[in-house]
């Protein structure tokens, strides 16, 4: 599951980069939280993060 909102928070931020820079904070936000939670849960996604 959250390889699935990895992906639409990346696309996100780069909406927000490329086309619409007024909601840039929300996307980095959304951005930054994504990856706190893979670092929280890195045991659990090692073998992704290693291949």
């Amino acid at each position: 599951m959250m390889l699935i909102l990895r992906s639409v928070s990346v696309n996100a931020l780069l909406y927000h980069v490329t086309l619409d820079q007024g909601g840039l904070v929300m996307g980095a936000a959304l951005l930054i939280l994504n990856i706190i939670m893979l670092y929280a849960y890195k045991d659990k996604y090692k073998d992704l993060l290693n291949g």
